[in-house]
């Protein structure tokens, strides 16, 4: 008995700190106050600044599941902890 009470309380356990998402800065300004649930396998926080000759610098952030290249005119970071892109 003792034995399937400790099966069924690590299985458990594996279950909930599997299930755990990384939270993320989201917005598309420079004042950013929401934070995202992240999709399940997006462990990466983000940062992309982007240079408009017009309007200046934009700023977005969010989740992403991989580190892409930046493109033209664009300033990219990435973090693994939960709301690292402030």
């Amino acid at each position: 008995m003792k034995t399937l009470l400790l099966s069924l309380v690590m299985v458990g356990f594996m279950y909930l700190v599997s299930g755990q998402n990384r939270t993320c800065r989201s917005c598309t300004g420079a004042l950013c106050l929401k934070i995202e649930q992240c999709k399940e396998g997006q462990n990466l926080c983000f940062e992309r600044k982007i240079t408009d000759d017009f309007f200046g610098m934009k700023t977005v952030r969010g989740c992403a599941d991989t580190c892409a290249n930046p493109g033209e005119n664009e300033k990219v970071t990435y973090c693994s902890t939960d709301n690292c892109n402030s």
